[in-house]
């Protein structure tokens, strides 16, 4: 199958920093189209259901200061709240929620579905296409999907994750897949590699969660 199609942003994968880049060239009236390997995988939390704390409590602000949707989102989806390290100064007082993980990413797919100049489109992206420009540089121009279609765009914003040839580790066991048993991202690693672009394998560890009274 060829399908071509022009849009001015394509945003790769739909994750927390997909959904915001794709909400934030929507609302600044860019046509864009936001790819992910499941709909049913739009802002998952496959491993930490929790937003804000010490760390990361700064970068939901900001988010917020500048028109994203997660602060919006855990405010509509939390179950639980807390300020942490109220027993030292102001300075490191910090709120964190943790959200039903599941209906943060429902209440997300429901923005991005109702958002004016986005599509969400259930595809792997296996390509990049790209041009040189005459100083000898590359210019992207598009890229194209395991089914053979085309989108051809201004820019590609790459918000994979932990997607790209993802391996699952429990114990000694090995399995080649994303998180949560979605698909991996298997085609798009070489295409990156293949435009000079070098590629390291970074590694994520989740502990496992037992019942106390087991």
């Amino acid at each position: 199958m060829e399908l071509k199609k022009q849009v001015d942003v394509c945003v790769v994968g739909a994750g927390h920093a997909g959904c915001e880049a794709a909400l934030a060239c929507a609302r600044l009236g860019l046509k864009t189209v936001i790819f992910t390997v499941s709909v049913d995988s739009i802002a998952l939390m496959p491993c930490n259901p929790n937003v804000g704390g010490s760390s990361k409590g700064h970068l939901v602000r900001e988010l917020d200061a500048l028109g994203g949707e997660m602060g919006k989102n855990i405010d509509k989806t939390f179950i639980q709240s807390k300020m942490l390290n109220v027993s030292k100064g102001p300075a490191v007082h910090s709120l964190r929620a943790q959200a039903d993980k599941a209906e943060y990413s429902r209440a997300m797919r429901i923005v991005l579905e109702n958002q004016e100049n986005l599509l969400i489109k259930q595809a792997e992206v296996c390509e990049l296409l790209w041009e040189e420009t005459e100083d000898h540089k590359k210019k992207i121009t598009g890229l194209k999907t395991f089914t053979g279609a085309i989108y051809e765009c201004k820019a590609v914003v790459l918000c994979t994750g932990t997607y790209l040839r993802a391996r699952c580790l429990c114990g000694e066991s090995i399995t080649y897949t994303g998180p949560n048993g979605l698909q991996a991202a298997n085609h798009l690693t070489d295409s990156l590699k293949a435009m000079g672009i070098e590629m390291r394998r970074f590694k994520t560890g989740t502990p496992a969660r037992m019942d106390k009274r087991s």
